[in-house]
């Protein structure tokens, strides 16, 4: 446990891999973020080749850095930092974010006005300022089936956004979550002492929703901040590992790794089903239409090999 006299109010930790001017940005945001609470920030970097390390140490020497001998993945070098952090709240920041200014004020404000709440995601924003859609129900076989079915679209609008989040909602109010996205995401170090920290069986992708579930099934909330504004420039070290596709692959797969974890094989595999099911009526529909809809194809394609292999399993 942390010595309580040494703790902050907040330990920052950013994940680095090949994001050496992306992690300026970052750093630089934090510096002109301003804040009149107590934090410290850690780097973890996996392994950089691009001289992140040096820009570390000569231009943020207040960051304290921790140097991997590899590229361990995002969970095992996030926990590395919370095994040293302070913090009585932990924030797990990209690499390829800037905060607004306020930010940090906003996310520990939200999460002392919100006693039961575990783990609280920030706005985060694209370059234009549109939302990005980081707000996530809960996995539902019924929800997959509506959505898919389009049968939603008989839902009005209100109704729709509050059942389904992500692309539907408008992004403008506090609201408790299924799930969200390990970007800009605060945790209560108390939930993360019940529950435990990120899960280091996963590289990158799924371990966001699998911390979510487990901070939930503990009884904790999982909530969405409106007033700590993050721009996230997306894909900042995934890039250099997968190409577009492979990196929606690598998504499904942590999600689907996560949902099994949580739910059961029975449960995952009628999650498939449904799913390839819903797809290839809509690829159907789209060449009776003439449509060119190449991603609804590659979909299909991983759905049936991912019940291949969940049968086969």
């Amino acid at each position: 446990m942390l010595n309580q006299a040494a703790k902050l109010d907040l330990t920052i930790s950013i994940v680095s891999w090949n994001t050496r001017s992306l992690l300026r940005k970052c750093l630089d945001s934090i510096e002109r973020c301003g804040s009149r609470y107590t934090f410290e920030v850690h780097v973890v970097d996996n392994a950089s080749r691009d001289g992140s390390q040096n820009l570390v140490r000569e231009e943020f020497p207040w960051v304290r850095l921790f140097v991997n001998p590899g590229n361990v993945g995002f969970a095992t070098a996030n926990n590395l930092s919370f095994s040293q952090a302070r913090g009585r709240y932990w924030l797990l920041l990209n690499s390829d974010t800037e905060l607004s200014h306020g930010a940090i004020d906003a996310l520990i404000e939200f999460m002392d006005s919100k006693p039961r709440a575990g783990l609280a995601t920030a706005r985060l924003l694209n370059r234009d300022g549109s939302p990005q859609h980081c707000a996530q129900p809960a996995p539902s076989l019924l929800l997959t089936l509506l959505e898919l079915s389009r049968l939603h679209k008989l839902l009005t609008v209100r109704v729709r956004g509050r059942l389904f989040l992500g692309p539907y909602w408008s992004y403008d109010q506090a609201t408790q979550l299924g799930w969200t996205w390990g970007t800009a995401l605060i945790a209560r170090r108390e939930a993360v002492d019940a529950a435990g920290p990120l899960r280091e069986d996963f590289f990158m992708y799924g371990e966001d929703l699998e911390w979510c579930l487990r901070i939930r099934r503990q009884g904790w909330e999982v909530w969405y901040c409106p007033g700590a504004e993050v721009l996230h420039h997306s894909g900042g070290s995934s890039i250099g590992i997968w190409n577009e596709n492979e990196r929606l692959m690598a998504r499904l797969d942590g999600s689907y790794k996560a949902i099994r974890m949580h739910k059961g094989q029975v449960y995952t595999r009628a999650l498939l089903a449904c799913t390839l099911l819903a797809l290839v009526l809509s690829l159907a529909i789209s060449r009776v239409l003439r449509r060119s809809t190449p991603s609804l194809g590659l979909l299909t394609r991983y759905y049936r090999r991912a019940i291949r292999m969940a049968l086969a399993g």
